[in-house]
């Protein structure tokens, strides 16, 4: 049996605005990887999750959106929460739902 990667409740604000100052867009590229990072480092993995997030996500307030962090072939979804205009976002990891299970 495969061990599975359990992963709840993980959180970070991270600062994920486009390093242009004429796009209105996330810097996905730099959030992935900071998330990936966050994530090995908090939970003391020895290998980086595969973080992969939506292609393009404007800068908006309040914003929530989900990306997926792999490791091993096991699968958890990041919930994304935008803190404010500027880019800064706090994640975190969903448990999966329990309705799955039979």
């Amino acid at each position: 049996m495969r061990a599975s990667m359990i992963v709840i409740g993980v959180s970070a604000m991270v600062a994920a605005a486009s390093v242009s100052g004429c796009s209105s867009n996330l810097d996905i590229d730099k959030l992935e990887t900071t998330v990936a990072d966050g994530m090995k480092t908090q939970l003391n993995l020895s290998d980086t999750p595969t973080v992969t997030c939506p292609d393009s996500v404007p800068i908006e307030a309040g914003n929530v959106f989900t990306c997926t962090a792999e490791l091993n072939g096991d699968s958890v979804e990041v919930k994304v929460t935008q803190q404010d205009d500027q880019g800064n976002v706090t994640w975190e990891t969903v448990q999966p739902s329990d309705a799955a299970t039979p």
